[in-house]
């Protein structure tokens, strides 16, 4: 699976935490966590961080879960979370795994914004987009 959406985004910066991989598009947050890692509310603090620094807490954005590796959540902190980032719209899931694209049904009951589930990421990138733009 490519990184690099096939649409017109300009990623605005990079970075690799102990967690994951973060591309910081134009309102669009692409997160790539590592094989293995455990995502809490505690280590999901710092990316949010970088993500206020760049857009601020007004500025609508919509994080892409790009999910190429196999790692566990805490499902019970993300209410949590999404009260740090007001400014979160919604959140895109790219997999080609059947397994972890059925999760998202786990996840739909802890996060009550939009949840698309997407194969590839020029999807999710489209998806995000028309999200923006409403």
């Amino acid at each position: 699976m490519e990184t690099s959406p096939g649409i017109k985004q300009k990623l605005i910066i990079e970075h690799e935490l102990d967690i994951g991989r973060f591309l910081f598009y134009t309102n669009i947050v692409v997160g790539e966590f590592y094989e293995g890692v455990h995502v809490t509310k505690e280590n999901a603090i710092e990316p949010i961080q970088l993500a206020q620094q760049i857009y601020g807490t007004t500025e609508p954005i919509v994080y892409v879960s790009h999910r190429l590796n196999s790692y566990s959540m805490d499902p019970v902190g993300y209410g949590e979370v999404v009260k740090m980032f007001p400014n979160f719209i919604g959140f895109a899931i790219v997999s080609q795994n059947r397994y972890r694209r059925m999760l998202a049904s786990i996840e739909k009951l802890f996060i009550k914004k939009p949840i698309g589930v997407f194969h590839d990421m020029e999807s999710a990138f489209n998806w995000s987009q028309d999200l923006l733009e409403k």
